[in-house]
């Protein structure tokens, strides 16, 4: 019983460097294009019920009675940490190969040391929201870590007028800068009026469950293998903006009050500690002493 307030303490401290390491992670990416915050639960180890003994009306022990009066927390740790798919704010960038989604919906995004044409697996693929695209030498459109953009036919874009066309002809290419239109649909077209061409359409998946995504980092979601996250794509229930991206959804002053607060707490917590640590050692000193 003595150790008690010890035990609990000092789980309490260890479940506040769990949430500081999460509220640090979501400032560390407070400038990752399409960020998505994670948020921490905790749980109670167990619930002890308190009872007090009532003085009984004969001298009867049979006749004794107990209360109950509440019940009294063991502590507690972290239970789990999951991620917030609320909407970030839409930032004008102006580039044209820039897309920033607006509602629902994810960019689908194949790893580029997979040749195309290759038997699809769901590990050569990751799912982000964040649309700040550039273009190869050969005109396909990829993150900027250079992993390929699908289309909707599971394609790699190509930014070209016929894109399959492999030479780097110069009458085949599109002047990104100007003659380049991506729809609220994420239709690509070429606009130049002596030659205007609808070219591929952005991929846009979304998850009936995503609590079953996770996330190796810099916003991007992967499908843990065995998980079914009831992945499929869709038409509608988005909008994608050409010339802006999505921000992280992390906002700076509410993890940086949580900051201070787990903080705070985490010093009391010492505190309870060192206290319980001294009652624990007198204890012993007696028990020496006594024996």
């Amino acid at each position: 019983m003595i150790t008690r307030g010890l035990e609990s303490a000092t789980k309490g401290m260890l479940s506040l460097i769990k949430h500081e390491d999460v509220v640090a992670n979501n400032l560390a990416n407070v400038n990752t294009v399409g960020f998505k915050k994670s948020n921490i639960t905790f749980k109670d180890l167990m619930q002890a019920q308190v009872e007090v003994k009532q003085v009984p009306i004969t001298n009867n022990p049979k006749d004794t009675r107990f209360k109950n009066v509440g019940s009294l927390s063991l502590g507690n740790m972290a239970d789990r940490t999951y991620i917030d798919f609320s909407q970030g704010g839409l930032i004008t960038t102006g580039n044209k190969l820039d897309v920033g989604i607006q509602g629902e919906g994810f960019f689908k995004i194949r790893k580029q040391e997979v040749p195309d044409n290759v038997p699809y697996e769901e590990k050569d693929y990751y799912y982000t929201r964040a649309g700040n695209f550039q273009m190869t030498q050969d005109y396909y459109l990829v993150t900027k870590e250079g992993d390929w953009v699908m289309d909707t036919q599971n394609r790699r874009i190509r930014i070209v007028l016929d894109p399959e066309e492999e030479e780097n002809n110069p009458n085949n290419r599109i002047d990104t800068t100007k003659d380049l239109h991506i729809t609220e649909r994420g239709v690509i077209q070429g606009t130049d009026p002596d030659n205007p061409r609808t070219l591929q359409q952005i991929q846009v998946v979304d998850f009936g469950d995503k609590t079953r995504l996770s996330s190796p980092g810099e916003g991007k979601f992967v499908i843990p293998e065995g998980a079914n996250p009831q992945m499929r794509t869709v038409q509608t229930g988005f909008t994608m903006h050409q010339g802006m991206l999505e921000s992280s959804n992390t906002n700076t002053i509410r993890e940086m009050v949580n900051t201070i607060n787990v903080t705070r707490s985490y010093e009391a917590m010492a505190k309870i500690v060192k206290t319980q640590g001294d009652t624990v050692s007198r204890a012993i000193d007696l028990g020496v002493i006594k024996g």
